[in-house]
């Protein structure tokens, strides 16, 4: 059954299939000479690429005056998703790591790490529950506190966090898909 509210629904594709299929969803109209980001295969032909990720679920392109570029709310959401996906991958690698007898995620500093991300992704969304509409101000604070969240979480991954076409490939489009539209809204 599919999600009721569409920013639930991009936050779920994002979470499950990555930042392409995500971007799928929130197509809005053409924002002159904004930056934007679109699945590369949806990239009219012509137009100058600024930045290509080959990531999972597909490669992002990066050009000006691109129609669809996310905004508002639904951004937020679908960052939210990724940074939950982030959370997943960081908890099916610790789980897999062993230190002595245990686990990974039995380490109370990873479990720090981990209660402290899951914290700012649960007060995230709880703002997004509660209102439908906030200031900008607001949605700036939300975009930095998924980028931090998604910073503590790549350093629980060691060196898989920073390889390129990896988790943090996608936290890093992430941020800057938020950085994007923050400079379209200035």
């Amino acid at each position: 059954m599919p999600d009721p509210v569409p920013g639930q629904q991009c936050r779920r594709v994002a979470r499950e299939q990555g930042v392409a299929p995500a971007l799928k969803l929130l197509r809005t109209t053409r924002r002159n000479n904004a930056i934007g980001a679109v699945p590369a295969g949806d990239l009219p032909a012509g137009t100058e690429l600024l930045r290509e990720a080959d990531l999972p679920g597909g490669a992002v392109a990066f050009a000006r005056g691109l129609p669809g570029a996310p905004a508002g709310l639904d951004l937020v959401w679908m960052r939210l998703g990724l940074s939950q996906g982030l959370l997943d991958e960081c908890l099916r690698y610790l789980g897999e790591r062993r230190s002595g007898e245990e686990s990974l995620l039995r380490k109370q500093m990873i479990q720090d790490c981990l209660a402290t991300a899951l914290n700012g992704q649960l007060a995230v969304e709880a703002d997004l529950l509660a209102d439908g509409s906030m200031a900008a101000a607001r949605v700036r604070y939300l975009h930095q506190l998924l980028s931090d969240v998604d910073r503590k979480l790549l350093g629980l991954l060691g060196a898989k966090g920073f390889l390129a076409g990896g988790p943090g490939e996608v936290a890093d489009v992430s941020e800057l898909l938020a950085s994007v539209h923050e400079m379209g809204t200035t």
